[in-house]
């Protein structure tokens, strides 16, 4: 396995560094056990994305994806049963289910207060300085707490790629033309994935913990979108690379004045199944870890209009309920510098963020980098994320992000094998390889925490991380794998998309 890690330390050398249809399924359904359905403004008639969707007295919601559909399991549900529709901002109704079976779609109606007509929220502060509040009240509002948290995650990439591989040199005699035009057709030139994960998430507030987070895997479905038998091909020539390595010899990446140690040993010990075929649950945990920063409200790039306020313009627009709870509701724009737009809703009592919508303003973009050679474009980002009160505290109920970028790479780059001696180290053998690699990708996750439950410092103890998780992969998205589940409801262009054959396109 550790000739994965080597072929894809080589990779990495290539620095990866609708308007809204009516259509037919737009109609609430109510078969097999399932309620689907949309959720519109009752005015405008546009999706209203990550809606709530709550089953009352029975412990059982979802939200509405990016188009306002839904899909939620019934079958041990009564028609008398109760299904509340929220949505921040919008009265929020309760249909039984009884009702729903002859409905269309659920209309919400907004509901924004006038701040000068009410009472209720006292002589408001100024737009800006409520925003400075939101940091200011931070640690006290989001406090880490030992617990449980049952979460659905998906995850969606796209990658457009175009890429010219020339073989400069090589000294290595398994690394040779045909090999680098085989490393050159095994790319696909576009490429789909995702991967549905339903689990429980165990968190701890303990600094002495070795770990903070711990990973209980349900269900996990993933579609890949290329046949793996030409990269597994490439993999056993870089295993058979590897497993010759001698003692005090070691590999290195190089590019032009930029050079790194690849750390075999370390990768070795993490990777343990096969990295092309399995994905280990020690780096989904990573990879979750890495997405819920996102949640902290500490990424002085992505939360600029938090961190930043100088650079906006904030506008007071009204304010609504949550959850019994008064909130400003507060739009912001860029001035020259800025570079995001949206709306964000902020509790009058404790300044903690509730709900936050923004994008990249017009225009706008994030990182723009060119330099020897390499072009890094940030130019698509959206973000949405809900937090819900529990008692004196605000716990994460879901967040979506989407990116996307534009990369690309004209360089030489080399692979070294070398041997540590005492004054220079020594070059066994070396492969150098002209790249010309652009790729637009486009990567998004959305995370619902379906229930959150407190629990000790003995019970996180007691929770064994396994690592490794079964995967379910499949060629098209399989409604039969997630009966009897609440998960988000995918896209139509998700459910459609079937997994290409090898070198064939859509």
């Amino acid at each position: 396995m550790r000739g994965a890690v080597l072929l894809s330390a080589f990779i990495a050398l290539i620095p990866i560094v609708d308007g809204y249809p009516q259509t037919k399924q737009d109609s609430i359904t109510n078969a097999a056990g399932e309620l689907k359905g949309v959720v519109l403004d009752i005015d405008e008639h546009i999706p209203l994305q990550y809606a709530t969707v709550l089953v009352l007295h029975r412990n059982k919601g979802v939200i509405t994806n990016e188009k306002g559909r839904f899909a939620l399991s019934i079958s041990d549900l009564n028609k008398t049963d109760t299904v509340r529709f929220q949505y921040i901002g919008y009265k929020t109704r309760n249909i039984t289910i009884g009702e729903l079976d002859s409905s269309s779609v659920v209309y919400l109606k907004e509901d924004i207060i006038n701040l000068s007509e009410t009472l209720i929220f006292g002589n408001a502060p100024g737009a800006e300085s409520i925003v400075k509040k939101v940091l200011m009240n931070k640690d006290s509002n989001y406090r880490r707490t030992t617990s449980r948290k049952q979460a659905f995650i998906r995850e969606r990439n796209t990658y457009d790629i175009g890429n010219k591989l020339k073989l400069k040199k090589s000294s290595f005699s398994q690394l040779d033309e045909d090999l680098i035009k085989l490393a050159e057709t095994a790319t696909p030139e576009h490429s789909t994935s995702y991967t549905d994960f339903l689990g429980n998430l165990y968190f701890t507030n303990n600094d002495g913990d070795s770990l903070s987070l711990k990973i209980e895997a349900i269900r996990a479905v993933s579609l890949k979108e290329k046949d793996m038998a030409e990269l597994e091909q490439l993999e056993s020539v870089f295993e058979d690379l590897f497993n010759d390595t001698g003692e005090k010899e070691y590999w290195k990446v190089k590019s032009g004045i930029f050079g790194q140690k690849i750390d075999m040993e370390d990768n070795e010990e993490k990777s343990g199944a096969d990295t092309l075929n399995n994905k280990r649950l020690y780096y989904f945990r990573k990879g979750v870890e890495q997405q819920l920063n996102y949640t902290l409200l500490e990424d002085k790039d992505q939360w600029e209009f938090l961190h930043k306020t100088g650079k906006y313009n904030f506008t007071l627009v009204g304010g609504t309920s949550v959850n019994g709870e008064d909130v400003y509701i507060i739009d912001f724009t860029p001035k020259r510098n800025g570079k995001y737009i949206g709306r964000v809703y902020i509790s009058t009592t404790t300044y903690a963020l509730i709900r936050a919508d923004y994008e990249y303003a017009p225009e706008k973009t994030g990182r723009d980098i060119h330099l020897f050679g390499v072009g890094y474009t940030e130019n698509y980002f959206s973000g949405s994320i809900y937090f819900e009160k529990n008692q004196d505290n605000y716990g994460l109920k879901y967040f979506s992000q989407k990116t996307g970028t534009f990369i690309s790479f004209d360089r030489n780059v080399a692979l070294l094998k070398k041997r540590e001696s005492f004054l220079f180290d020594k070059k066994l053998n070396e492969i150098k390889v002209g790249v010309e690699f652009r790729v637009n990708s486009e990567e998004s996750v959305e995370f619902l925490i379906l229930d959150d439950t407190g629990i000790s410092d003995n019970q996180f103890a007691d929770v064994e991380q396994k690592e490794s998780m079964e995967i379910i992969y499949v060629d098209q998205f399989d409604d039969k794998l997630w009966k009897g589940f609440s998960i988000i409801e995918p896209t139509e262009q998700m459910r459609e998309y079937k997994k290409h054959d090898a070198g064939l396109a859509e």
